[in-house]
């Protein structure tokens, strides 16, 4: 149902950024894979299949600092730094933006 709601909306403005949208619709599906941060690879020590401790772990190591656009997972997103994330190739600007804007609206949860 939530991949139905999803592809309804053609419109990125109609998309909403709030964390747990975000997670259900972009980390989940492009970082929580099977050869990058999931429960089976765990690279970097990092499992993001779960909502809330990826939340967590986001705020708690400083990847996302409410608020700050200078955050360092937008810089990892846009390929700024390395690696660039995801490492097979980088997400739709859409998705990009939508993490740029849950930022600026402060990260909640």
């Amino acid at each position: 149902m939530l991949l139905a709601a999803l592809a309804s909306c053609t419109d990125p403005s109609e998309r909403e950024a709030d964390w747990e949208f975000i997670h259900a619709a972009i980390i989940e599906p492009s970082c929580a894979t099977s050869s990058c941060h999931s429960s089976l690879s765990m690279t970097a020590g990092i499992n993001f299949e779960d909502v809330d401790a990826s939340y967590d772990f986001l705020l708690d190591q400083f990847f996302v600092v409410p608020f700050d656009q200078n955050s360092n997972l937008l810089f990892l997103l846009n390929g700024v730094e390395r690696p660039l994330m995801p490492p097979d190739g980088p997400l739709p600007k859409a998705d990009v933006d939508l993490v740029k804007a849950w930022i600026a609206e402060g990260a909640l949860r």
